[in-house]
């Protein structure tokens, strides 16, 4: 459950009135619109070239740290390819009406991966690899560390356990049993031995921009931190289909640092990620559509 003040449009104006500075002071008044709510941030569109995000949690105040503090050094090799990503332009910071940090990104136009059906994806596979493997390159020893995403699998073993009787109740039988073979090999595979590379952490569908058939951005880099970069890699089991993913598998292969156990440890972080949208009925609900296009890619 959130743990931060009910976010709606009058407290959203009313942070903007109270912190721009007078550089953006325009930006007050421009039209505020709920656009959703994510697993960490609640957003806003304001006019049409700027989104106002902000944490629904401590925990995930945290994470909007590491993005303001990182995300510009950490996506440079994706601006240098073309790929948008949204770099603050201001940083809120807490008040006794909102007590955390929050920021205001630019809108990247196009609509997310999630909405185009799944064959039609297959031409932005190798685009969106050959991004990844640029992103993945070693990260400074102050960079953050993330204890949910790019770890040793292991350490996601006991979560991914407590889930298996909801995948069981949900997905029935023969698909649980398919993803837990997945499991089973990707804890066999030997952990990530270089060194730790910068990651995305949340590379799914909704967070992957198209515009007009091409990879446009990549968006929501709250969970940047140095680690494993199989986890982002699994979003070419969790996005797209077989010929989908033989084409990203193909071209970061060529282009990535990767070892040779790569792809078995990025479909355990597929199921990790799967079984997590599952066992959540919010979640589940929320992101049904991932999970259903999730399901058919690995089962």
């Amino acid at each position: 459950m959130p743990d931060t003040p009910l976010v709606d449009r009058a407290l959203v104006r009313g942070l903007l009135a109270s912190q721009l500075p007078a550089e953006l002071a325009d930006l007050a008044g421009a039209r505020v619109t709920l656009l959703g709510q994510g697993w960490d941030n609640v957003m806003f569109g304001l006019g049409d070239s700027y989104v106002v995000r902000l944490p629904t949690s401590r925990l995930a105040a945290r994470l909007i740290e590491h993005e303001i503090a990182w995300v510009a050094t950490a996506t440079s090799p994706l601006r240098d390819l073309g790929v948008a990503v949204p770099i603050p332009v201001f940083c809120g910071e807490p008040s006794p009406v909102f007590p955390m940090r929050w920021t205001i990104v630019p809108w990247i136009h196009g609509t997310d991966l999630s909405t185009v059906p799944v064959p039609q994806r297959r031409d932005i596979a190798g685009p969106l690899a050959r991004s990844l493997a640029a992103l993945h390159r070693p990260a400074p020893r102050e960079a953050p560390h993330n204890p949910y995403r790019g770890v040793p699998l292991i350490e996601r073993a006991a979560a991914v356990a407590d889930r298996w009787p909801a995948v069981l109740r949900y997905l029935g039988a023969a698909d649980t049993a398919t993803l837990q073979d997945h499991w089973e090999r990707a804890r066999q595979a030997p952990d990530w031995s270089g060194p730790p590379l910068w990651i995305h952490g949340d590379a799914h569908a909704r967070n992957i921009i198209q515009r007009d058939g091409r990879l446009a951005g990549l968006i929501d880099f709250g969970d940047v931190s140095a680690g494993d970069p199989a986890v982002d890699l699994a979003t070419g089991r969790l996005s797209f289909d077989a010929e989908g993913f033989a084409r990203f598998r193909e071209v970061a292969t060529a282009a990535g640092p990767y070892d040779a156990a790569i792809w078995d440890r990025a479909t355990g972080w597929a199921v990790v990620i799967l079984t997590a949208l599952i066992a959540d009925p919010v979640n589940r609900r929320n992101f049904s559509g991932l999970v259903e296009d999730a399901r058919a890619n690995l089962t």
